[in-house]
């Protein structure tokens, strides 16, 4: 026999539409950003780490909190308790008091907080990384914060070792080892999968690839050397046909040799850095270059961008030079001038458009 209850369910009440409050129980000055993080359900402390990282950017962040502490109420907890004039005064005091220093260091932020704001960034982008490697939104007290976020700049600096190490041994010939390294990673990853524990492995695997494909696709030798070297011929027993430099800023000034009428190769190699050919004003300069990424300047002549494939061809006239110039750049970047004042002063190397002498003139048309 089955029997029925005659009692009534009750409706639950409409909640209503979520209100954005001042916490009364987690605040630490005026509950803003205790309410902002129980309204979008995230921790407060990230919610007061921006309200920092604004206030430093500009004082942003001071003006923001100052105008929430006047409109946005306190909850309901704190609303059935008597507040005093005294309290009033002080919350209005202290909304008061942040909008001014907003004012004020707005116009001196940047000279007083320059040097905090990449901090407070860093900062942020360490618990970013810390949420993508564990899966766990960053929340908890402020000293967990704090580790969570030092763990995650922790391993952005080791994969930014890896990413500058995997990018040189790429570029001297060590594709194959760190490719080794790269579908060793992503085992660990496929493996993973299924057992779980190896996550914090994306990271490191895409600071080793991202450089090596960078350095696949451009092109980059790294072999040559490394740093600044300067190739000044005074005969043409010392001028050599080709130069190559693996890293650095190389330049080949050929302004004390005399060249005789006729062709002169010469091969200009680099995989990284700034290559520079300085030639006397009645030479005649045809150029070639391929460059994986950057760019070339012949005189008052450019090109840029990537995989780029550079051809200048100039006929001399009678009994005159020219120097038939190739170059072969990773990254970086090709030039070729008169004179090597322009790149010495303030405004760079762009003056010398500026100059009616930094002009292939000897040459008697293009082709």
């Amino acid at each position: 026999m089955e029997t029925t209850s005659d009692t009534p369910v009750t409706p639950q009440p409409d909640p209503g539409p979520r209100r954005l409050t001042r916490s009364s129980r987690d605040r630490i000055i005026g509950g803003v950003g205790g309410g902002m993080g129980r309204y979008f359900g995230i921790d407060p402390t990230l919610v007061r780490i921006g309200f920092v990282a604004l206030a430093l950017l500009g004082g942003t962040g001071l003006v923001v909190y100052a105008a929430a502490l006047l409109l946005v109420p306190l909850d309901d907890e704190a609303a059935d308790a008597p507040r005093s004039a005294r309290d009033r005064g002080v919350a209005i005091g202290v909304a008061v008091a942040l909008i001014i220093a907003g004012l004020v260091f707005g116009s001196f932020g940047f000279l007083f907080g320059g040097a905090l704001v990449p901090l407070g960034f860093l900062v942020l982008a360490g618990l970013a990384v810390w949420w993508l490697v564990s899966g766990e939104r960053p929340s908890g007290s402020p000293g967990t914060v704090v580790r969570r976020a030092a763990q995650g700049i922790g391993l952005l600096i080791g994969c930014g070792a890896l990413a500058v190490a995997s990018f040189f041994a790429s570029g001297l010939g060590g594709g194959v080892v760190v490719a080794g390294i790269v579908i060793a990673a992503g085992a660990a990853l496929v493996a993973a999968a299924f057992v779980g524990g190896a996550r914090w492995l994306v990271l490191p695997a895409l600071a080793i690839a991202l450089p090596l494909a960078f350095v696949s696709a451009a092109g980059i030798d790294l072999n040559g050397g490394f740093g600044d070297r300067t190739e000044r011929p005074a005969t043409l027993s010392e001028l050599q046909q080709s130069y190559r430099l693996g890293a650095g800023e190389l330049v080949v000034d050929l302004r004390d040799l005399e060249l005789p009428s006729g062709d002169h190769p010469l091969k200009v190699r680099i995989g990284a850095g700034h290559a520079l050919v300085l030639v006397p004003d009645d030479v005649c300069v045809a150029s070639s270059a391929t460059v994986g990424a950057g760019g070339v300047d012949v005189f008052d002549r450019s090109g840029g961008g990537l995989d780029v494939d550079w051809s200048d061809g100039r006929r001399a006239p009678k009994d005159t030079a020219r120097l038939v110039l190739e170059g072969d750049v990773g990254l970086g970047l090709l030039e070729v001038a008169h004179n090597r004042s322009h790149y010495d002063n303030d405004h760079g190397p762009w003056d010398r458009y500026n100059d009616a002498n930094e002009r292939n003139a000897a040459c008697a048309t293009a082709t």
